[in-house]
């Protein structure tokens, strides 16, 4: 069943803000955490591809797709007023 519902977001996200974090907001003049950051960036993008895309994300996705159209539209509809 949960192969078929998926995950609610994908996998990684964590690990992702994680490596940024430490990649940009810690930067020092040896650059080691520049490294560390950016290799765990990297798995947590090898993570979210591995996450399963079932219904739930679908559903997510599609909600934000419609969401991202209206204001497209709503903006075009204001430009033709002007």
């Amino acid at each position: 069943m949960r192969e078929l519902l998926g995950d609610y977001e994908p996998r990684g996200k964590v690990v992702q803000g994680l490596g940024k974090f430490i990649a940009f907001g810690l930067d020092d003049p040896f650059h080691v955490t520049t490294a560390t950051g950016l290799a765990l960036y990297g798995i947590g993008k090898i993570m979210e591809r591995r996450s399963n895309y079932g219904l739930r994300r679908a559903k997510i996705d599609i909600a934000f797709t419609t969401l991202e159209i209206k204001e497209i539209i709503s903006d075009l509809a204001q430009m033709r007023l002007m």
